[in-house]
């Protein structure tokens, strides 16, 4: 719920429209373990269970490659999805990811947007929200006997948070999805969502090799003057249009805005005795970033023989700012005891107005094709040429740009071996921002093209009868580093490689008892001058190599209405530095909650309580920038839903 600037069946043949994955659909229940199809991400509400993030996935940063979708519509991000808005979230990645078109290395993220039947309904969410506060949750939706015409919508309020760092905030969300068919086969989606956001300035370490084996959590180390403002916005509409004979036609355009009206965040430096840390930070001014992003698609399939065809014709385009504040940094000399909180007043220090701004104009044409042999067999092909523009204004108002127009192409085969099993693979090559140089880089400001991550895949896929469905896999990723090269100058300096082993067990295992079981062996590694040079070792920061998780959901014979579910989360050893010096050790987590249904005067009533981190286990989690931070504490989470 906190949001920082700085923390950034088998298959089928298809059918005919223009984006051919399936959104995912929430339960009713809201049981997230039962509404995951895989292992990889699923998220319904604030509950999520899964390998993967909607930020990162297979080691990488979905950010900087832009793969999030609405509905299958394109769309770029700038801040996340609010709850009022959301109604699911799955990331598509292996087997589960290969019917997307276009498809991108890392996968897709699909966010699902909240619908309405015919006729009003309306339920309240009230209680607390991991350990942090009280919500309320006001949800509404109608929809006209026809179904042309329904409104869904939600009101967040969640005041007075305490976060694990101790600081507190308020935040509000409102989200509005109006849909209209004007006509049958027609279908027009709006979305509109916007948040609130004042709250206590953020707190992060630094010196893994000199932090203390943990620090106290649920304790403020922030100064009363530092805080922070933002909102964000997010408004847009899509139209999917089934014209008859086979033709389909997709259009969508979003807008989405994060703006700081100012912030603050603070850095504890470990000195390495254990409980000593040296403070410092930096305070903003307003900063910006927005963006907007179109797509208009066309699909026809037609059957020849035993073959059915689909062909795909998109075009997008997409326009992003960001526009920063250096900051202005802070000395807070040494606080003694990292757990003990020095009053300190606000330095003599004032904001600057000048702006650093970074624009990106993208336009984007693609031409796909499908070929399905009944169910023996389905190939996917596409290809895209990409006109990618980068310029930045300095500070000074020095302007530099850069143009790259690459060719993207990929391609998927899944073959049925047999009536449950089917094999996979697929290739992809996807584009991402690669930044600009720094200020110590001979060629300061100097923009990079856009760099190029390739991606290859191979696995097999295993619906058990009534049972759960198994997908294994086997992927490599890689893309160009950037970084300061001998000469002083920065360049795209080696390659970072990620490869590893995805197993993914999801579905019913009994009648009662569902389970989402999943593990990867990721190979994170890399290579190039900096590595030789000795600047950086051969891992990147933060990337274990194992990855694990085991979740189950079991409805108690018996005692209607009830579930019981539990799971453990395991993340291993990872780097802290470039240098990989410092390695932190490994932590498994352990949860187990709840949910109890039933109804007070002939309303459905639900009961949610869940623990997460039930031994309350303390680790330190490092970021790519070096920055570290301990994982959430033994949290509460209770809740009543009722209809209304």
């Amino acid at each position: 719920m906190r949001h920082s600037i700085f923390c950034l069946p088998l298959l089928a043949a298809p059918a005919a429209h223009a984006q051919t994955v399936r959104a995912p659909q929430p339960p009713a229940s809201g049981d997230v373990v039962s509404a995951a199809d895989d292992a990889f991400g699923r998220r319904i509400g604030i509950e999520e269970v899964g390998l993967y993030s909607e930020s990162e996935v297979r080691g990488f940063d979905l950010q900087a490659a832009g793969n999030y979708r609405i509905e299958d519509h394109y769309y770029v991000r700038v801040a996340g999805m609010l709850q009022p808005l959301n109604g699911g979230t799955a990331i598509r990645v292996g087997a589960n990811g290969l019917r997307t078109d276009f498809a991108a290395p890392s996968g897709v993220v699909q966010y699902t947007m909240p619908g309405a039947a015919p006729g009003v309904r309306a339920s309240i969410e009230a209680g607390w929200w991991g350990g942090s506060g009280p919500v309320a949750m006001l949800r509404g939706a109608a929809g006209t006997a026809d179904g042309r015409w329904s409104l869904a919508g939600a009101l967040q309020l969640t005041p007075a948070q305490q976060y694990t760092d101790g600081t507190t905030g308020d935040f509000t969300a409102i989200g509005l999805v109006p849909r209209w068919s004007p006509a049958p086969g027609v279908r027009i989606t709006g979305v509109w969502s916007h948040n609130w956001f004042p709250r206590e300035g953020d707190t992060y370490y630094a010196n893994p090799a000199g932090a203390p084996r943990e620090v106290k959590r649920w304790t403020n180390r922030t100064q009363s003057w530092m805080d922070a403002r933002n909102e964000s916005d997010l408004i847009g509409a899509f139209a999917d249009v089934d014209a008859g004979k086979d033709w389909r036609f997709g259009a969508s355009l979003f807008y989405n805005a994060l703006p700081y009206d100012h912030s603050a965040y603070s850095v504890l430096r470990f000195t390495g005795n254990g409980r000593e840390a040296v403070a410092s930070g930096l305070l903003f001014g307003a900063e910006t970033r927005h963006s907007i992003s179109a797509e208009v698609t066309a699909a026809k399939q037609f059957v020849t023989g035993n073959l059915t065809h689909r062909i795909i014709a998109m075009a997008r385009r997409r326009d992003s700012m960001v526009e920063s504040d250096p900051g202005v940094p802070f000395a807070l000399g040494t606080y003694a005891d990292v757990n003990d909180r020095p009053r300190i007043a606000r330095p003599a220090v004032a904001l600057g107005t000048a702006r650093k701004r970074d624009d990106v104009g993208q336009w984007t044409g693609g031409l796909g094709y499908r070929l399905s042999i009944g169910s023996l067999a389905e190939l996917r092909l596409d290809a895209q040429r990409v006109e990618y523009a980068k310029r930045v204004r300095a500070l000074d108002g020095t302007v530099t740009e850069q143009t790259t127009r690459p060719w993207l192409y990929g391609g998927a085969l899944s073959v049925g071996i047999t009536s449950r099993l089917t094999g996979f693979a697929s290739y992809a090559r996807g584009l991402e921002e690669a930044g600009v140089a720094p200020a110590n880089a001979s060629n300061r400001g100097a923009v990079l093209p856009a760099a190029i991550s390739r991606q290859a895949e191979l696995g097999l896929k295993y619906g058990f009868a009534g049972g759960p469905t198994l997908i294994a896999g086997l992927f490599d990723l890689s893309k160009p580093t950037p970084g300061i090269d001998a000469a002083g100058a920065f360049d795209f300096v080696g390659t970072v490689r990620h490869r590893g082993v995805e197993l993914s067990l999801a579905g019913p295992l009994t009648s009662r008892l569902n389970a989402v079981l999943g593990a990867t062996w990721l190979d994170a590694r890399i290579d190039g001058e900096l590595v030789d040079r000795g600047v950086i070792g051969v891992r990147p920061i933060g990337r274990p190599r194992v990855t694990a998780l085991a979740n189950l959901t079991w409805r108690v014979p018996g005692v209607e209405g009830l579930t019981v579910d539990g799971g453990v989360n395991v993340r291993g050893a990872r780097y802290a530095d470039r240098e990989n010096s410092v390695a932190l050790p490994g932590y498994a987590l352990f949860n187990l909650g709840l949910r109890q249904a039933f109804a007070v005067g002939g309303h459905p009533v639900t009961l949610r309580a869940r623990v997460t981190n039930l031994t309350d286990r303390f680790a330190w989690n490092p970021a790519s920038s070096g920055l570290i931070t301990p994982i959430a504490p033994r949290t509460l989470t209770l809740t009543l839903t009722s209809a209304l």
